[in-house]
């Protein structure tokens, strides 16, 4: 089963202008928070824009400047979802006086805005050929920006008052992007049967003479570190810590939140990730400090460290 949530994009063309406009529909197709559960759980569709406008440019022409508008999706649910977005003509399209169609002739952009310094464009084309665009899979409690882009290309000077973009006079048309969602199942391992290993025959007489010390190779980094966390020698001056949040693996830092002792301290996104996170009232006992990082790979990062006061001179 799937959950749905709809916006709806409604152009009208009039004596080489458009007005245009675009709201979450109301009625029968207020679905702004949209909800399907499965057995482990349930997800929820939730939008920003419920029952609002989310652009409006009367004044578009062919040619002219674009109208957009943004809008935030995010589950509410209480498992992982698979997110995807599709465009819908309900409740229809009017052709122009002169036969064209918004349909086929508009020209649409939907961009992943959430990473600010990474946006990543998911849709370019017309309405007609708007199919259903994956958005991959969401966590619990994620929010997604998006923005959503309409442009009337210019076709050039018309040969006559009935060809060209004189087609489109009077045409009109309702676009509905309908958001939808489906929970993810936990996938099981299979167990896989041992190996069968033959018997491993005795090992030869060890020599009489001593053989060199072996050198233990140096451990790996702990994700703490890779995270950003101050190493586990710091200790806690006069209840203040500061770190620098980091991405593992080479990756970009979304959003961050950092708690100690189970209470959040703070929550990063945008262009706040990169400056430096100063804990304070860390109070005289030991500080248990964890933090959950969402990187640019769209998985997400804990890790825990604790740290002791300094000690007093």
């Amino acid at each position: 089963m799937r959950a749905t949530a709809t916006l709806l994009v409604t152009l009208v063309l009039a004596l080489g202008a458009i007005g245009l406009a675009v709201a979450a529909p109301g009625g029968g197709h207020d679905l702004a928070r949209a909800e399907v559960q499965s057995a482990s759980g349930s997800v929820l569709i939730a939008n920003s824009r419920s029952g609002q406008a989310v652009l409006n440019a009367p004044g578009l022409r062919p040619g002219g400047a674009s109208a957009s508008g943004t809008v935030t999706i995010g589950n509410d649910g209480d498992v992982r979802g698979r997110f995807a977005v599709v465009a819908t003509t309900d409740p229809g399209e009017t052709p122009g006086t002169h036969g064209g169609l918004l349909s086929d002739r508009l020209q649409v952009v939907l961009v992943d805005e959430t990473d600010a310094q990474d946006p990543v464009t998911l849709y370019v084309g017309t309405p007609a050929d708007f199919g259903e665009v994956d958005l991959g899979t969401f966590d619990e409690d994620e929010e997604r920006d998006y923005r959503l882009q309409v442009t009337l290309p210019d076709g050039g000077v018309p040969s006559s008052s009935t060809t060209g973009d004189n087609r489109f006079q009077g045409a009109s048309l309702s676009l509905g992007l309908q958001w939808r969602a489906a929970p993810v199942a936990a996938s099981t391992p299979t167990p896989v049967p041992p190996t069968p290993v033959p018997p491993t025959p005795a090992p030869p007489a060890p020599p009489t003479t001593t053989p060199p010390p072996t050198t233990t190779p140096p451990a790996a980094p702990a994700l703490a570190d890779a995270l950003g966390m101050p190493t586990a020698s710091t200790c806690v001056k006069s209840g203040k810590l500061k770190l620098r949040l980091k991405g593992p693996n080479g990756t970009k830092v979304v959003s961050a939140t950092v708690t100690v002792n189970g209470k959040v301290k703070a929550r990063v996104k945008g262009a706040k990730v990169r400056k430096p996170v100063s804990l304070r009232g860390l109070g005289k006992k030991t500080a248990k400090l964890k933090i959950s990082v969402k990187a640019s790979d769209r998985r997400t990062y804990t890790a825990t460290r604790s740290y002791r006061p300094c000690a007093k001179r």
